[in-house]
């Protein structure tokens, strides 16, 4: 009984020690070769995983191979051409060509090795073409092209002659209306006046139809309407309702004569208008109608500073008072002057801004008040 148990033991003794063999011997031939590692290590890197590197083994991709050869898949695999790096950019200044600068600052040796150093520009010159990219002549030349685009720009086919003006309203029946002159993006003021030389104001807006050529405004309370042309060679009618005329004034207004060919153009900067009648602010006259030369043509021209052709001017002896004339035209004198007159006159006319015009007989003297104190005017007459 006792030599069966030990027999026992020893057969289970046995079968433990092959089976301990047979799984070391197992696990020794399942072992990994070095270039089965390198391998995979390669395959994870081309995967886009980023692995720490085996302490234990070296990349065959790195000058430092272990024994110099490669394993198997980089050995197969195509190889990237060799560029040389350029070795005259800004990281490299200060560095001699032929070093490769790698992370950590320190250069390494490059095949470009022997070629002469590209010395970095002064720091001067950098800061210079950052704030002054060009040189004073170029800014020269710029600021000179700015001024002739400039020039052109405002260039205009047509130069405008600003007027100041007077016209008499014909309200009768085969009158014509009064042509306002006017150019594009320049105001002109049309202010009424009654016979007497009084402000008319307006009794309501003007009427202008449905027109966007032309801008017409009215300050209520006021004898005058201000008018701007927004676009050249146009033409329209506006209707004026004057404050007790039962008569409406008909303007005719126009931004050029598209058939003109001339260079200069006329505007009515201000246009006083002369309405037959007495208005709401007529003035207090002794004047009879027959003396106020509503129509006068000659009385118009002298009245709007340019007189006409055949009149002769009168000297004044001991000089004369500011914006004070005289005048000869034919058989009658005529005075242009601020100041009321006190001597016999046949004819009168006056503007907005209280200049008047008088047609006299022949005289060498006239008297006029000036605030209130009599003013005598000598003149000199051949």
């Amino acid at each position: 009984m006792h030599a069966q148990r030990s027999l026992i033991l020893v057969f289970l003794v046995a079968v433990l020690v092959a089976s301990t063999g047979a799984a070391a011997q197992t696990a020794v031939t399942q072992q990994p070769t070095p270039s089965q590692v390198a391998a995979a290590a390669a395959a994870a890197g081309q995967g886009g995983q980023q692995q720490a590197p085996d302490p234990q083994w070296v990349s065959a991709s790195a000058p430092q191979d272990a024994g110099g050869f490669p394993s198997a898949q980089a050995a197969t695999a195509p190889q990237a051409p060799n560029f040389q790096a350029p070795t005259n950019g800004p990281e490299n200044y200060g560095g001699t060509v032929g070093e490769t600068p790698v992370a950590g600052g320190q250069p390494q040796p490059s095949s470009a090795a022997g070629q002469p150093t590209i010395p970095p520009p002064p720091l001067i010159n950098q800061a210079r073409d950052v704030v002054s990219p060009f040189t004073a002549p170029e800014i020269k030349e710029l600021h000179q092209d700015f001024d002739e685009t400039r020039r052109a720009k405002a260039q205009q086919p047509v130069t405008t002659v600003p007027r100041i003006s007077t016209i008499a309203v014909d309200l009768s029946p085969g009158g014509a209306p009064p042509l306002v002159r006017t150019a594009r993006n320049e105001p002109s003021t049309v202010v009424f006046l009654d016979s007497t030389g009084a402000p008319w104001p307006l009794a309501a807006a003007p009427r202008l139809p449905g027109n966007e050529n032309f801008d017409v405004v009215w300050l209520k309370g006021t004898p005058s309407i201000v008018i701007t042309a927004r676009s050249s060679y146009e033409q329209v009618g506006v209707a004026v309702f004057l404050k007790g005329l039962a008569t409406p004034v008909m303007l005719k207004l126009t931004s050029g004569d598209p058939d003109s060919d001339a260079k200069t153009r006329i505007v009515d900067y201000r246009l006083d208008l002369h309405v037959p009648g007495r208005g709401p602010n007529a003035k207090a006259s002794i004047l009879g109608p027959a003396q106020i030369g509503l129509y006068d043509d000659a009385l118009q021209a002298f009245l709007d500073g340019t007189p006409p052709a055949g009149a002769k001017p009168i000297s004044i002896v001991g000089g004369a008072p500011a914006h004070t004339q005289v005048w000869q035209l034919g058989d009658s004198f005529y005075l242009r002057t601020p100041l009321s007159i006190r001597s016999a006159f046949d004819e009168t006319t006056s503007s907005a801004d209280g200049m008047h015009v008088y047609k006299l007989a022949p005289t060498p003297l006239i008297a006029l008040s000036q605030g209130g104190d009599n003013l005598s005017l000598t003149l000199d007459i051949e």
